[in-house]
């Protein structure tokens, strides 16, 4: 079984100016830097490993109570991973003016891909070593999906933003720096969250299929062939 929290996303923002174009620039040297500066955003994606904490102090009806029980899934549950995806943004916001105030800037943009909490808990009510470690084993199944799909997106993610990002075409230049940096904000937070909530909902489809009917059956013939039986696990 598991539990998830919906993902939180934390930005930041910093400010590098690049440089001031000279009162002698044409209007078009400027456009043409701003247009390089297009080329220059950088995007770099990290997932961040996270220690996954055991709790094995909570009763079979705490954790029934915890889970919210899913149709088909077991009467009593025994296991249940609790993870809380936590994304996190860097915004280094590359300006260049010119003599007039006028701006223009793009985005470097680095994500942090993580968890905040990660926890397994196991019933106290598994007092033998065979059925704790079979109830361990399918959190476990949990644990790993979580870590594989937050890794692979890691990895797929800064390909994709930056082909996105080259996609929004010549740069724009704004009346104020201000308003070049609030524009960037806008836009860094407007390409990347949508992806973050695809992942994370991929993430929870692919825990899903983890607890099926089927998956169930499984924990309870390994249950049954433990010493003593399955005892209640379903």
């Amino acid at each position: 079984m598991r539990i998830r929290k919906k993902p939180h996303l934390r930005i930041s923002i910093a400010v590098a100016l690049l440089g001031l174009c000279p009162p002698w620039a044409h209007a078009a040297d400027f456009a043409a830097r701003c247009n390089l500066l297009t080329n220059q955003a950088n995007v770099m994606v990290e997932f961040q490993d996270r220690e996954v904490m055991t709790d094995e102090s909570r009763t079979v009806q705490a954790l029934n109570e915890m889970s919210g029980k899913l149709v088909g899934g077991p009467s009593n549950i025994l296991g249940l991973t609790h993870a809380k995806p936590s994304f996190q943004m860097n915004v280094m916001v590359r300006a260049i003016t010119n003599e007039k105030g006028q701006a223009c800037a793009i985005p470097n943009i680095k994500l942090t891909l993580g968890f905040s909490a990660f926890v397994v808990y196991l019933a106290r009510d598994l007092t033998d070593g065979c059925r704790r470690e079979v109830i361990r084993a399918h959190e476990q199944e949990h644990v790993d999906t979580w870590k594989s799909h937050l890794r692979a997106s890691a990895q797929m993610l800064p390909g994709v933003l930056r082909r996105e990002l080259g996609e929004m075409g010549e740069a724009r230049i704004y009346d104020s720096r201000e308003e070049a940096e609030a524009a960037v904000r806008t836009q860094a937070t407007g390409l990347v969250t949508p992806w973050l909530a695809r992942i994370a909902a991929a993430a929870t489809e692919a825990q899903l299929a983890i607890d099926t009917p089927m998956s169930y059956t499984g924990v309870v013939n390994r249950l049954r062939a433990c010493p003593g039986g399955e005892r209640g696990g379903r």
